[in-house]
């Protein structure tokens, strides 16, 4: 279709990150069009991501918790329905059959554009359906408002899931003395993000809090016990290797599957049963788009297409999505996996692109180099573990930790250099501000091409 063509009926499924962000680009892009964005919920916008803020017992929750309303969009000539559940969609036929939950009735609905921005589901295997009670995962508000109600109420809880969300939580709890373990099928904790080295700095961390961690352990059965004498239950999980645990409660924090289910059976799907789109978030079926949580992502250096939810490319993917119902004109910029955690009130995690190992399965052949630099004044530090291409010195991913704000803005630097394909002599003597009051006030870039260097004059 040639850009500019009029399309009158836009229609967008899911209203979180990417369904916003699809919507708004498209009324710009489309000033004559009819959108309309379904959500089963009752609120839009919701960011699962302040849930742990809330946990921690932070004040602007809410405030924090979406960041536009039905209003704002309504302003904009946008037509939010929540409430409805759509339970079928016929891309042959262009329709879309949904129950409007408020009033209880059916209907149909047209489109010459559809927008899939359904998101994900927790994933929870070994869960049986009348499991429910004791279980908890963190998705929704409502799913904040039950964790809280378990931690005040909790002596002892279970995390299931070494990940960011898995780790965020078990750092929360044991701040507030609930005994905490945590239970991760991989060798080590934030296998996904992080290189063994510094993961295991963060695992220690977490023990000497109080945290016992089991890793490299498989769950064969979880199951739930009401005490007699009581109202209390009480949860259990038994493990591969003959394990028993039990807690109060259990949250389950193994990640997320994409809902692609309403067009499974209609387009191509990829890693994890994600629905596969191109450089401009079209699918295998022209009049569908599909984006955020349950669409595949490209990462920068890595061979296949990857499922990899991700708030940030939810918004990208929404927005270049948006752009592109008249025709497609805007490319997405692969991903490079860019996360910042907040281990504590006092360290920050953050990281891009691809960890060392990760590196050697995609077929480079990397090294690593360490730097730590602090303030000459006080306790404030950073520290940054580079991932490069030995041969050409092409930057391929960082993990860095620290208490001084640098941190957060050493992963975008990186992050940007990793799109543009650079190398650590391009940042080398880049323009970044004077780093005074640091031991090394040098840019970590320029302290980087040092530590490489060195390195490489110590094999010689």
């Amino acid at each position: 279709m040639i850009k500019g063509a009029v399309i009158i009926e836009i229609r967008i499924i899911g209203a979180s990150h990417a369904g916003i962000a699809c919507a708004l680009r498209a009324r710009e892009e489309n000033p004559d069009s009819n959108i309309v964005i379904y959500e089963k919920q009752k609120s839009i916008g919701f960011v699962a991501q302040s849930i742990p803020l809330y946990l921690a017992g932070d004040s602007n929750f809410l405030k924090l918790s979406s960041y536009t309303t039905i209003a704002e969009l309504e302003a904009k000539h946008i037509t939010v329905k929540t409430q409805t559940v759509i339970d079928s969609v016929d891309l042959s036929n262009k329709t879309i059959h949904y129950v409007d939950m408020v009033y209880d009735v059916e209907k149909e609905d047209h489109f010459d554009k559809l927008v899939v921005a359904t998101g994900s589901y927790p994933s929870l295997s070994l869960v049986q359906d009348g499991f429910v009670d004791k279980l908890y995962v963190i998705k929704k508000f409502e799913d904040a408002v039950k964790i809280r109600q378990l931690m005040a109420e909790s002596r002892s809880c279970i995390v299931i899931g070494g990940g960011a969300i898995g780790i965020e939580m078990a750092k929360i709890l044991s701040e507030l003395k609930i005994e905490t373990t945590i239970i991760h099928s991989s060798d080590f904790i934030l296998n996904r993000y992080l290189d063994k080295e510094i993961a295991l700095d963060m695992q220690n961390a977490l023990v000497e809090n109080g945290v016992k961690i089991i890793t490299n352990t498989l769950i064969t059965s979880i199951d739930e016990e009401n005490l007699k004498d009581s109202n209390r239950k009480i949860s259990h999980v038994r493990t591969a290797d003959g394990q028993h645990f039990e807690a109060d409660g259990i949250i389950y924090a193994t990640g997320f599957r994409p809902n692609s289910f309403l067009v499974a059976d209609q387009v191509a799907l990829g890693d994890r049963g994600a629905i596969i789109v191109d450089d401009y978030m079209q699918t295998s079926h022209p009049d569908v788009y599909a984006v955020g949580d349950c669409a595949t992502t490209k990462l920068t250096n890595v061979k296949e297409p990857t499922y990899v939810p991700h708030a940030s490319d939810a918004i990208r993917q929404g927005d270049v999505a948006g752009a592109n119902l008249a025709g497609n004109t805007v490319q997405l910029k692969y991903s490079q996996g860019t996360y910042k955690l907040n281990f504590d009130r006092d360290i920050s995690l953050c990281m891009s692109g691809l960890t060392h190992e990760k590196a050697k399965q995609e077929g480079f052949d990397s090294d690593v180099v360490t730097i730590r630099d602090q303030y000459v004044n006080g306790n404030a530090f950073f520290e940054a573990y580079l991932v490069y291409e030995k041969v050409t010195h092409k930057i391929l991913g960082i993990q860095c930790k620290g208490s001084s704000f640098e941190v957060g803005a050493q992963a975008e630097i990186i992050s940007l250099a990793i799109q543009n394909n650079l190398t650590v002599e391009d940042l080398q003597y880049s323009d970044f501000y004077f780093k005074h009051g640091f031991n090394n006030p040098r840019s970590f870039t320029q302290i980087l091409a040092d530590a490489i260097r060195q390195k490489e004059k110590a094999v010689k």
